[in-house]
């Protein structure tokens, strides 16, 4: 009986004294990729219309560990400007002449996608593409006169509207990270847009306006946080 007491405490004892000494599995880490919040701001130049262009971003970028690329989802709003002036003068005695300019502001919105790889050290490379809308506030004032009747006088009006278009681009272009949170990037976006219609009270003409086919040259700057 005592020989068998004995026989089972040591059985325990050893047991124990292997459990102990054998290390418990470690689980790796999974392999689960960090989202962070970025904003940012560029200025651009439209190569066709050769009128500057502004832009807000705000959105997220996610990065696997040891990934040497990172994709990006963030919100952008542009801000541009188109003026013209038109005129009719027939040069006919009696004949109606008329001038009339025009205030176009346009608002692009935006949801980008960004896929962003490295270059080299710190300069990287991206492209991406973009989809929303353009808010388009068109403003224009005009004037008439006619020298002899009917009818013989002169006049001047005004009048606003807004209208809402599709608007896309696709984009590319370097960027380089000063720090860990500071980035500076130069790129290109080539831009589609619906015209938007502004009738001008200049012989009775319906023009067509907006940065549809236009090229933008940008430089920007963007901080993590």
């Amino acid at each position: 009986m005592k020989t068998t007491a004995f026989t089972l405490l040591a059985g325990f004892a050893l047991t124990a004294a292997a459990i102990a000494g054998t290390p418990a599995p470690v689980t790796p880490p999974p392999s689960v990729g960090l989202w962070t919040w970025f904003a940012g701001g560029s200025v651009g130049y439209l190569t066709d219309l050769e009128q500057p262009m502004y832009s807000l971003n705000l959105g997220m970028e996610y990065k696997r560990p040891g990934a040497s690329g990172s994709h990006s989802i963030y919100l952008q709003v542009g801000y541009a400007e188109d003026d013209a002036s038109y005129g009719y003068h027939p040069g006919i005695a009696g004949a109606k002449s008329a001038d009339a300019s025009i205030d176009m502001h346009i608002i692009p919105i935006t949801l980008d996608y960004k896929y962003e790889g490295t270059l080299s050290g710190h300069l990287n490379y991206y492209v991406g593409l973009g989809l929303g809308i353009a808010v388009v506030d068109t403003s224009c004032d005009w004037s008439w006169s006619q020298a002899l009747p009917p009818p013989y006088g002169n006049g001047n009006g005004s009048n606003d509207q807004t209208q809402v278009r599709f608007y896309g681009e696709i984009f590319a272009g370097l960027s380089y990270s000063v720090t860990d949170a500071f980035q500076i990037y130069a790129g290109a976006r080539y831009i589609l847009m619906d015209n938007a219609d502004r009738y001008v009270h200049v012989n009775g003409q319906t023009y067509d306006a907006g940065i549809n086919n236009n090229f933008l040259l940008e430089l920007g700057l963007r901080y993590h946080f």
